[in-house]
């Protein structure tokens, strides 16, 4: 008996977050969240003087809520985009990617939390309904790149995030589970 308990329970374990592609149980939904171990990092394309606001991030995601999956796009970036700012764009491999009218809190995906940790407080976080094409573009992508509105004394200006990621061994296996 305690080695079947044992059993099942092992079976319900996350994989560290270092893994390519995370399973982890929303407790507090009861979805089960699969999302690649650590978000893709984006650079600044422009120069600032602070540290803090020099990387985006991006990250897939699936909730699987009693058998009903979907996909999502999480995007985060430094910076505190006004309410009223155009949400950022998606490029990959240099061509822009429709995403949609994006959510600002996690409970557009169903969750309570996040899932992924946030990177900084300040950080504007947007979560987009995508389907098994977009991951797959992403899983294909030699690079990414993340325009967002940013607020300036001199008015809203668009920064671009950008990385080459060449055949990402965690986006390749996040779009071959949504195939």
């Amino acid at each position: 008996m305690v080695v079947t308990l044992a059993s099942l329970l092992a079976g319900c374990a996350a994989l560290p977050d270092d893994s390519p592609v995370v399973e982890q149980l929303d407790n507090d939904t009861g979805a089960t969240v699969t999302r690649v171990g650590h978000p893709v990092e984006l650079y600044r394309d422009t120069f600032v003087q602070d540290a803090t606001g020099r990387f985006a991030f991006v990250g897939p995601f699936e909730t699987n809520n009693a058998g009903t999956r979907q996909l999502f796009l999480w995007i985060a970036v430094p910076i505190e985009s006004p309410a009223d700012a155009e949400p950022p764009t998606l490029e990959v491999n240099g061509k822009p990617v429709s995403l949609g009218a994006p959510g600002r809190a996690a409970d557009f995906a169903g969750l309570r939390h996040s899932p992924y940790k946030i990177p900084t407080p300040w950080s504007s976080m947007y979560y987009y309904r995508i389907d098994a094409a977009v991951a797959g573009a992403l899983g294909d992508a030699r690079d990414v790149a993340i325009t967002a509105g940013e607020s300036t004394k001199d008015g809203t200006i668009r920064t671009r995030f950008a990385a080459q990621v060449g055949a990402d061994a965690r986006l390749r296996e996040f779009a071959a589970r949504t195939r």
